[in-house]
């Protein structure tokens, strides 16, 4: 089997049920906690990973999808190695190491909202984060990133590492948009946009251990910490 398939066809899998983004950071954060690599991964590895994916990705994934993604990521364990081996392989994003001091990144592209999620999750790991809690860190981060890349012509996110009195990360993203329509509907899971606006904002409040959220004619303004 060619080196990295095996992670590919997991992320395939991952990626019918939450954003590209997403996939990658659960798939990577839970192949770190359990030390493995991407590319060496096998099929002897698969009963233990799998059992680590399902809680994983509980944050993207609703409830009523749970048993269909468990379901699929299980058929890899019954699937032959020549169908495996037939799957193109890409590679996983590297991390880039950053300062622990607050940093701000302006967001204008899809390149931008990458590079503030890779310095966010660098920053996490920098000030002893767990691999899950770094996981969450980055995917807040992208999600909204990509919210202010996508509808509000981009925006800034500050990255704030605290150390005492207790250890965490905090996040202010500030945009100048259009505001999000029906934010208590968006926040209680009842209401999809046609256009996706405020997609994924319900994943960052899931995620972080406290969230405040404004927004409005002149843009919106969200901050949330993920404590380590």
């Amino acid at each position: 089997m060619s080196r990295g398939v095996l992670s590919t066809q997991l992320l395939g899998v991952l990626q019918q049920f939450m954003s590209e983004t997403a996939a990658r950071l659960v798939l990577r954060g839970t192949l770190e906690s359990l030390r493995l690599s991407a590319e060496s991964l096998s099929t002897l590895d698969l009963p233990r990973v799998l059992d680590a994916l399902e809680p994983a990705s509980r944050h993207f994934v609703e409830p009523l999808r749970r048993p269909d993604l468990s379901s699929r990521l299980k058929t890899l364990m019954q699937a032959p190695a020549s169908a495996l081996s037939s799957t193109p392989t890409r590679e996983m994003p590297a991390v880039t190491p950053v300062e622990l001091r607050p940093t701000t990144y302006l967001v204008r592209t899809e390149a931008d909202a990458s590079y503030a999620r890779l310095a966010a999750r660098s920053m996490c790991e920098a000030l002893g984060g767990k691999g899950f809690e770094c996981q969450k860190v980055a995917t807040a981060v992208s999600e909204l990133a990509r919210n202010q890349v996508s509808y509000a012509g981009g925006g800034t996110i500050q990255i704030i590492p605290q150390q005492t009195p207790r250890k965490l990360i905090r996040v202010r993203a500030e945009d100048q948009g259009r505001g999000i329509p029906e934010l208590e509907r968006v926040l209680s899971g009842t209401y999809r946009s046609k256009t996706g606006m405020g997609l994924g904002l319900l994943g960052v409040k899931r995620l972080a251990d406290k969230f405040e959220v404004n927004t409005g004619g002149t843009g919106t303004q969200v901050e949330f910490e993920v404590w380590l």
